[in-house]
């Protein structure tokens, strides 16, 4: 006898709390722990920054690994019994024993187990069969290459009476084989047909649809028709629309173009599209030359996603928009923080020959690189400010500030120390307070250094100025920082034995007190920025 045993949703499903238990388990400190829930939390959060407490990602090889950390739940509490047989490849179950009684009860144990973790079984993929030929199991489990696919020439006949075999009146028995045979199939008007049929009762096979679309040099004009009434009516899924919109281009009959460009063009709606939305239609308007100008500058700015960015501008050429918008705009995206964006300009202005403006100590750092790498550029700007990328490490994207003129000859000391503060701030946090504490102190050099209204500051004595009335009045975020850094400093173990306020003894600094601190140090650092 065999059984399976499927969750529903495994990874949509995964409980941050009960990963957390269980990485705890292994011996992950809590400070791990809680950063990683963090993150996992802002992983799921929608447009409109609702968080969710479940879910890991799907595809990246460290949530295999995560899911493992829960799953092996099932391994190790399922009991040990001779008779039966259990293989498990992630939440997918199979069981094998001499009589059923033995197979209800372990299924009934891996249910329980499931309801532990927070996991949900998938009734209609858990059964019990007899088996009647141990070799139709053991593919069933493996998976064989397809007969109608097998050999180094496809019978395309075999394909197509395949894939009839395993969509009955249109309704897909096996997903897997049916997208592998599909896969393996030469367009024609008769699987076309059928594909339309099937997605009219399963639209969740449009990708699949759309990949074998693509293999036509120029789509029939009934299947185009199609794909584009498609595109019209779709309003609730834009990911659809992005993957049909792909599929169009470059394929469209001429006889339907001017519909296509009409109905497409009216897609574009930069402030509400998805990213995979706005790269595909925006590739369209692109390649049809639908575009303005006016309109390739605002898909090019950076409050739109990146890769969509990113994907537009590597299809940017000056047969479609003139050489000198492409001019232009490459020049201001070779500018953006966005790496990849940046990158994507360095690669078109390498393949169109364009000229770099001036001035050029604003560039991207890594596509500047590239472009000295390719001989564009004699040499690439100065080197990344560690002060910059310190503070982008530690509390996210802060204002661009000439940090070299603000410090002037203390500027590789400033570096150096706030280099050590970011690489504390990720492994030891009672240190990191007692690190950032001396910047400030350099911080407070550079600012009295700058700023004469304020009077003079002798480094090492910030507790003189802590309490400063004209260094309120001036810059109140930057004392509020100051005051807040250095009285933590007190309550360190690294600093003393007791506190001198209060008498108590001092203790570590947790991980957790970075998250509270963080909107104080990216006020305190928009200030400077308002004058430097």
């Amino acid at each position: 006898m065999s059984a399976s045993f499927d969750l529903t949703a495994c990874y949509d499903s995964m409980d941050h709390r009960v990963l957390s238990y269980f990485l705890s388990k292994l011996g992950c400190e809590k400070e791990f722990c809680d950063q990683l829930i963090s993150w996992l939390s802002k992983w799921t959060a929608s447009n409109h920054n609702i968080y969710h407490n479940h879910g890991i990602p799907q595809g990246p090889l460290s949530s295999g690994l995560l899911s493992e950390v829960v799953l092996k739940h099932f391994d190790e509490k399922r009991g040990r019994e001779a008779t039966i047989k259990y293989f498990r490849y992630v939440d997918d179950i199979r069981l094998f024993a001499k009589d059923e009684k033995s197979l209800r009860r372990m299924l009934v144990r891996l249910d329980e187990l499931s309801k532990e973790i927070g996991l949900f079984p998938q009734s209609s993929k858990i059964s019990i069969h007899k088996v009647t030929n141990i070799e139709d199991e053991l593919k069933s489990v493996s998976s064989p290459t397809e007969a109608s696919v097998q050999g180094k020439s496809i019978d395309q006949e075999k394909v197509r009476r395949r894939l009839v075999e395993l969509s009955p009146r249109f309704a897909v028995s096996n997903p897997t084989r049916f997208k592998y045979v599909l896969a393996h199939a030469e367009p024609s008007c008769r699987i076309t047909d059928r594909l339309w049929n099937i997605f009219d009762r399963a639209p969740e096979y449009y990708r699949s649809i759309a990949r074998y679309l693509s293999r036509y040099d120029t789509i029939p004009k009934k299947a185009a028709d199609r794909l584009i009434d498609e595109i019209y009516d779709q309003k609730l899924y834009q990911s659809v629309v992005a993957q049909f919109v792909q599929t169009l281009q470059g394929r469209v009959p001429s006889s339907v173009e001017a519909r296509a460009k009409k109905i497409i063009g009216g897609k574009w709606r930069p402030c509400s599209m998805q990213a995979d939305n706005m790269a595909a239609v925006g590739r369209w308007m692109l390649h049809y030359n639908q575009f303005s100008y006016r309109q390739i500058q605002t898909a090019s700015r950076d409050d739109k996603p990146w890769w969509p960015r990113a994907r537009i501008t590597l299809d940017l050429n000056d047969e479609l928009i003139g050489k000198p918008s492409l001019d232009k705009i490459t020049n201001i995206l070779l500018r953006d923080k966005c790496d990849d964006v940046a990158l994507a300009a360095a690669s078109v202005i390498y393949l169109h020959g364009l000229q770099i403006e001036r001035p050029r100590r604003n560039l991207n750092k890594r596509a500047a690189k590239i472009l000295k790498e390719l001989g564009i550029l004699r040499r690439a700007p100065g080197h990344v400010c560690g002060i910059h990328s310190s503070f982008e490490r530690m509390i996210g994207s802060v204002p661009d500030i000439n940090w070299k003129k603000f410090f002037g000859p203390d500027y590789r000391k400033a570096e150096k120390q706030i280099i050590i503060c970011r690489a504390l701030a990720e492994t030891n946090i009672t240190a990191w307070v007692n690190a950032y504490d001396v910047f400030c102190d350099w911080l407070l050099s550079g600012l009295y250094r700058n700023d004469s209204s304020l009077g003079t500051y002798n480094i090492g004595r910030i507790g003189s100025v802590m309490d400063s009335s004209r260094l309120f009045a001036e810059y109140p975020s930057i004392q509020t920082m100051i005051k807040e850094i250095h009285e933590k400093r007190y309550q360190s173990n690294l600093s003393h034995a007791k506190q001198k306020r209060t008498g108590k003894a001092t203790r570590t600094v947790k991980f957790s007190y970075l998250r509270t601190v963080r909107p104080i140090l990216r006020a305190a650092i928009y200030e400077v920025s308002v004058k430097w």
